[in-house]
């Protein structure tokens, strides 16, 4: 499940990694935690510096990426997305569109 919290007039939501994976271009992808903020950030802690998904997302193509429970549940949707900057095991990124479903 995920966890939702208002700060400062920002909503910003929680994923684990425990709970729920990611989907790029139908590819699923395991993760530490994500957390999306309203304005347009979201920080991906990945499994590591060899993690896969580095080899998806990058830092001019935009890509579309699911955050589906593991029971099979889309929770979240993020369209337009590219890495700002990667920092060790998180990357920050940048997106266009958030949806959140409920």
């Amino acid at each position: 499940m995920s966890q939702l919290s208002i700060n400062n007039s920002e909503i910003e939501v929680c994923f684990n990694g425990i709970n729920h994976r990611l989907f790029i271009d139908g590819q699923g992808f395991d993760f530490r935690n994500f957390i999306i903020q309203e304005n347009g950030y979201a920080e991906l802690e990945l499994t590591g510096p060899e993690d896969p998904l580095y080899t998806l997302l990058d830092f001019e193509e935009p890509r579309v990426i699911y955050v589906v429970s593991r029971v099979g549940v889309e929770e979240l949707i993020l369209q337009g997305c590219i890495i700002k900057e990667i920092e060790g095991d998180t990357c920050t990124l940048l997106y266009s569109k958030l949806q959140l479903k409920s």
